[in-house]
């Protein structure tokens, strides 16, 4: 048995515990479920009544929500009567959302190339919730239609928009702070001249021959020393720079 991925993500609408359910009813149909029961279940019922949405006979809005899935036209029509009244009442966007559950993981799909990612069904989910809040400004017959442009449009936008930060990344390698230079091609500096005229100390002079001069990585010369290795880093960066100024020439070449 199939069931749309649009509906295992937890309606953040009717609940903020985010918790799980080892059920093999979907979370939207089992938040909605839920919220079919008892006093809860009898204030939606009156609320879509008060509203004049046509309940189709069904005894709960659960029932209500699955009916209007169906491609027969009276029950478009019905789903088009719903959907005028989700932003005036937003109880609604439930039974709206369960009842368009298929065709928004019919775009999840094809946004995913078949497989889509729960970002990508997130995503669907929230811009479906968004353009509920506006279905009310179009005339009957078009705000199915505007739902699913929506939805397609804005999470296809934010998919590009991702795309472009979501750098590939790989570990650092163990001695990715050593200079890949031969000893003979540090830049014949006179550092013990820089130590006299103050523009480095000592302890930054050795620290510059060794781990630039080849004879050690920084992390290595951290741990003979017992010293934090970013605080090294952070501090040969900073005689680097002194001497560029100074110099006018890079450390190492």
């Amino acid at each position: 048995m199939t069931i749309s991925r649009c509906e295992f993500v937890n309606s953040y609408w009717s609940t903020s515990d985010m918790n799980e359910t080892t059920s093999l009813t979907s979370l939207l149909t089992h938040d909605l479920e839920v919220r079919s029961r008892g006093a809860t279940g009898r204030a939606l019922l009156d609320a879509l009544e008060l509203y004049c949405v046509d309940l189709l006979g069904q005894p709960g809005p659960l029932e209500f929500a699955l009916a209007l899935r169906s491609e027969a036209l009276p029950l478009r029509d019905r789903l088009e009567e719903l959907l005028e009244w989700t932003a005036a009442e937003p109880r609604f966007q439930l039974v709206a959302l369960v009842a368009l559950a298929p065709e928004l993981d019919r775009i999840a799909r094809r946004l995913g190339r078949g497989s889509p990612s729960d970002d990508t069904v997130s995503e669907v989910l929230a811009q479906a919730t968004e353009a509920l809040w506006w279905t009310h400004e179009f005339v009957d017959g078009e705000r199915r239609d505007f739902v699913m442009r929506h939805v397609r449009t804005r999470t296809r936008g934010e998919q590009r928009r991702m795309a472009r930060h979501n750098v590939r990344t790989v570990p650092l390698p163990a001695n990715f702070d050593f200079a890949k230079v031969e000893p003979a091609q540090l830049v014949s500096l006179d550092l013990d001249g820089a130590v006299r005229r103050g523009i480095i100390t000592d302890v930054e002079r050795r620290l510059i021959e060794t781990t630039r001069g080849g004879e050690c990585t920084l992390r290595q010369f951290a741990v003979e020393h017992a010293e934090h290795h970013w605080a090294l880093y952070k501090r040969r960066a900073r005689a680097e720079r002194r001497l560029q100024t100074v110099f006018g020439v890079e450390v190492v070449r």
